[in-house]
């Protein structure tokens, strides 16, 4: 028995999602979905795959992005000082998350991306989900990592340390300018992730150069100045990330939405051809 059923909303041209739940006997339900609705489901700036792979596996999009909120969203409230989280020793108590939901589960997502042939995704998804594998191996104190860092050195606190911090965090900040602009083809929520999180990664930079020189009351108020306005800037894409995240589950499980994307795509470098009218 098969049941047919075509929701077909505007005018445009019209992806079509199909789901089959395998069985000879089972429903299958095709679901036409407007332009705008279909691009929610993906963060490639070119049209999405759609072959074959992408009617088999699941999509991706929403495993990486609340893999990456989940952390980011810890992170942010630590910068911010929410009730009484002290930066940086509050996130080390964060190393779980960044270890099981940044690293390996972005990273899956990521290499789920690269078999549908979503290239940007994809390295958006590989490159963040390494930064918190990083991030968590730096910071857990199982691997001693500061214990290099002698008295001659200024230990922790020292300029040979905290430069290091600040040196990965001004080429965070670069790469997330990089991926910015590429962003600019998604659609506006997207790119304005990635407008807080260039703004985040600099100012952890500037506190992270600070924090040698914070040798009074001072200075250490003028690193934690920093790292709020770094909290305040990553509450940009706090916000628009969870709004992404709504927007996902949403289309993933076929609940109207009335919620719009601002899709980009057709106003930055549009493509010349109809990309839904490739095969």
């Amino acid at each position: 028995m098969t049941e047919r059923m075509d929701h077909k909303i505007g005018t445009e041209a019209h992806p079509t999602v199909s789901m089959n739940e395998g069985s000879p006997l089972s429903r299958q339900h095709t679901v036409t979905l407007s332009n705008e609705q279909y691009e929610r489901l993906f963060f490639q700036p070119a049209a999405p795959r759609r072959g074959d792979l992408a009617k088999r596996f699941g999509n991706p999009s929403l495993l990486g992005l609340i893999a990456f909120l989940i952390p980011y969203t810890s992170t942010i409230l630590t910068l911010c000082q929410f009730s009484g989280a002290v930066p940086p020793y509050t996130l080390v108590g964060l190393s779980g998350d960044y270890y099981f939901l940044g690293a390996i589960a972005m990273n899956l997502a990521g290499l789920m991306e690269f078999v549908l042939g979503n290239t940007f995704p994809m390295a958006v998804f590989i490159i963040y989900g390494c930064h918190w594998g990083s991030l968590a191996y730096t910071q857990d104190p199982i691997h001693l990592t500061t214990s290099v860092f002698t008295t001659e050195l200024g230990g922790a606190t020292g300029a040979a340390y905290q430069s290091s911090q600040a040196f990965h965090n001004v080429t965070m900040c670069i790469v997330s300018f990089v991926l910015m602009i590429g962003t600019l083809r998604v659609n506006a929520f997207f790119a304005l992730t990635f407008f807080g999180l260039v703004m985040l990664f600099a100012f952890i930079a500037a506190a992270d150069f600070a924090a040698p020189l914070a040798v009074d009351a001072a200075g250490l108020a003028h690193v934690e100045h920093l790292l709020k306005f770094a909290g305040g800037f990553g509450f940009i894409g706090l916000v628009c990330g969870w709004y992404l995240a709504i927007l996902e589950v949403c289309e993933a499980v076929a609940i109207p939405c009335p919620l719009p994307v601002f899709d980009l795509g057709r106003y930055v470098f549009p493509p010349k051809s109809d990309p839904t009218k490739e095969a």
